[in-house]
This record gives C-alpha cells, sequence and structure tokens, in this order.
C-alpha cells in the first residue's frame, strides 16, 4: 500500500465528516423545505441514516475480507469484470460530486462577494487548487481535514447566536405531514455525499481498532450540524422565505451583528470557502483513486485528469439553478448505485466467510 495514502483512525474521523460537510451548509435548508415545510429538519434526521448504513457496511465487507484494498475486494466479491465498471461508475460518482461542489463554490462567490469575477474562471482557479492539495495522496488531505474541522466547529457556533432570536410557531407543528417529509429525503442526498469514501479508504487506516466508532461519530457529526443549521434556519425565518432563498443559512449570517466586526458575512465566507476547498479535495481523491484502479494510471497523472474532467463538468452546472436542477436528478441514481452495491457486497461478504468458517 502506497505509504501516502495511509492515515490513522482519528484522521478518518477527520476525513469523513470533511467530505460531507459543505455546500449543504447553505442550501439544504431551502430544499427540504420546499418539500416538507417547517418540518424540514426532521428529513435532515431521518437522511442521516444514509451516511451511517454506508461507514456500517463498508467496515463490514472489509473485516470479512481481511480488510485487503478495495480492488482486491471488489475482485473477491464480484469477479475482474463487473469490478471494473463499478470502479469506473465510482469514479464518476466522485467526479460528479467534485464538479457540483466546484461549482456551488463558484455560483455563491459570485453571487456574494467576487462578482467582479467569472465563475468559469473560479472553477479553474479552484480546481487547480484542488490538484495541487491531492496529488500527493490521502495522508495531506487527512492533515488538512484535521485543521480545517476546527473551523466546522465554529460555523456550528453561528447557529446558537439565533436559537434565542427565533419565533418558535415558525417550526409548528412540529409533523403536519409525514409524506411529505419522506418525498423531501432526497433533497438532502447531495448534502450527504462524500460519506461514500469510506468504501475505498478504510483499508488504508493503519489500526483498525475502533474505526466504525470513527465513522458513526463522523456522520452523527455531520448529521447534527445539518439538523441545527436547519431548524435554527427554519426557527428564524420560517419555511416559506427558507424555501425561496438560494442561499438561506447566508441570509442568516448577513443579519449577524457582531460589535468588533463591521460586516460578518465576507468572514464567514471566507472560513466557510476554505470548508468547501477541502470538501472538493476529498472527492478529487475518491475520483482519482478509483480512476487510477479503474485504467491502472499511476495515482499523479489521473488526478490531472480527473481534475480536467470535474472542471469542465463543473462548467455545465453554472449558474446555480442549473447545478440545483441537475443534481436533484442525478443524485437519487447515484445513492441508489450505492446502496444497491453496498447491501449486496455485504451480504456476499458474509456468505463466503461462512462458507469458509464451515470449511474450516
Amino acid at each position: 500500500m502506497n505509504k501516502n495514502n495511509t492515515i490513522t483512525r482519528n484522521q478518518y474521523f477527520f476525513v469523513i465528516q470533511s467530505a460531507m460537510i459543505g455546500i449543504g451548509i447553505i442550501t439544504l435548508a431551502s430544499g427540504v423545505t420546499k418539500k416538507a415545510q417547517q418540518s424540514g429538519w426532521i428529513a435532515v434526521i431521518l437522511a442521516g441514516i444514509y451516511p451511517i448504513l454506508c461507514v456500517l457496511l463498508s467496515y463490514e465487507i472489509y473485516k470479512d475480507l481481511n480488510f485487503v484494498e478495495y480492488t482486491q475486494a471488489s475482485e473477491q466479491i464480484y469477479g475482474k469484470f463487473l469490478t471494473k465498471i463499478f470502479t469506473f461508475l465510482f469514479s464518476f460518482n466522485f467526479i460528479f460530486l467534485e464538479a457540483a461542489v466546484v461549482s456551488g463554490l463558484a455560483n455563491e462567490l459570485t453571487f456574494s462577494t467576487t462578482k467582479f469575477l467569472s465563475p468559469y474562471v473560479l472553477i479553474f482557479i479552484t480546481s487547480a487548487l484542488i490538484y495541487y492539495n491531492s496529488v500527493d495522496g490521502l495522508k495531506i488531505i487527512a492533515r488538512l481535514s484535521e485543521l480545517v474541522f476546527y473551523l466546522t466547529i465554529f460555523i456550528f457556533l453561528i447557529p446558537i447566536y439565533f436559537i434565542n432570536k427565533g419565533d418558535i410557531t415558525n417550526v409548528l407543528p412540529i409533523v403536519s405531514d409525514y409524506g411529505s417529509i419522506i418525498k423531501a429525503i432526497p433533497t438532502t442526498f447531495f448534502a450527504y455525499s462524500g460519506v461514500e469514501l469510506s468504501i475505498a479508504i478504510i483499508p488504508m487506516i493503519t489500526n483498525k481498532m475502533g474505526t466504525k466508532g470513527a465513522g458513526i461519530a463522523a456522520c452523527i457529526f455531520t448529521t447534527t450540524l445539518y439538523t441545527f443549521v436547519t431548524f435554527v434556519t427554519i426557527l428564524f425565518i420560517g419555511w416559506k422565505l427558507t424555501s425561496q432563498l438560494k442561499y438561506p443559512f447566508l441570509y442568516l449570517v448577513a443579519t449577524t451583528e457582531i460589535p468588533v466586526i463591521s460586516n460578518f458575512e465576507p468572514l464567514f465566507i471566507f472560513i466557510w470557502g476554505n470548508k468547501i476547498f477541502q470538501t472538493a479535495a476529498c472527492m478529487h481523491f475518491g475520483a482519482t483513486y478509483y480512476f487510477s484502479e479503474a485504467t491502472k494510471i499511476p495515482y499523479k497523472i489521473s488526478c490531472a485528469v480527473t481534475c480536467i474532467l470535474a472542471a469542465l463538468l463543473g462548467l455545465i452546472l453554472v449558474p446555480e439553478h442549473n447545478r440545483g436542477s441537475i443534481t436533484d436528478k442525478v443524485m437519487p441514481f447515484l445513492v441508489g448505485y450505492i446502496i444497491l452495491w453496498l447491501i449486496t457486497a455485504f451480504l456476499i461478504s458474509k456468505f463466503k466467510k461462512v462458507k469458509k468458517n464451515a470449511k474450516a
């Protein structure tokens, strides 16, 4: 195994939460309130089952196969031909996610702080920085994810400022229609995407003890943050306005008044932008790793190829309504594929383990 791709159990926690927490911070509330109105935050909680399912099943599959690397594990379960197809699909999954994150960042920056720059220019600048961050492998990404994690803690503090300023009637009744809550769940898929990286990186963890707990902790942290942000947004401005805004959480930030800071929004954008950059870097590692495994092209060359592909795809996702429309249509298929792959691999790995133990 490449030493540049080995990480610790704690770094696994930082990478998984970093891969998930991104654009959803400022957009998630808008999507869920369109479907579930004031109960949108409940849909966010329920959707948190998906990332937990991903990390749990991934861990159990590798545990049954003695933590061999992804390609070996997949070939033991699906054979070489299907593994090749699945690996390309995994690579496309992460290329699409990276493109959606990078274009989302560019769309937001041109909407708020850098209106003088074209989003297309921002996409290529960001993609170049992501390449530089990812070209040396997972170890560097993991270290930076740990540093950026503390910026995420700062984001946690912002909703606390508004918790006593909202109107409780904005979230009542808590549940008015169970069906609408279920319908809102698919709108959260993009926010929770990135957790699929666990399928690739669990074998890269040096000490596997506690890996399952670290993965679950990352998922719970992410779900808690997303739920808290969504709940407070609805509490403060109501579901009707929330559903009409592109970036409802950014609206809250713009209303924040701190005596020492005259304008809090640019500071938040700077902190949040660094967080998004790291999220995209995690996506890029996934895209590059799977592309390299599928094509047998060296990692560093694959890193450049996937960077170009993600940047070109990102151009299609400008402006924001294009990105939102395309991701809403594509994500249910990608999530469906991931869940089907995981459940099937889990069942086959268990069957192989039982069969092996029976022979022993």
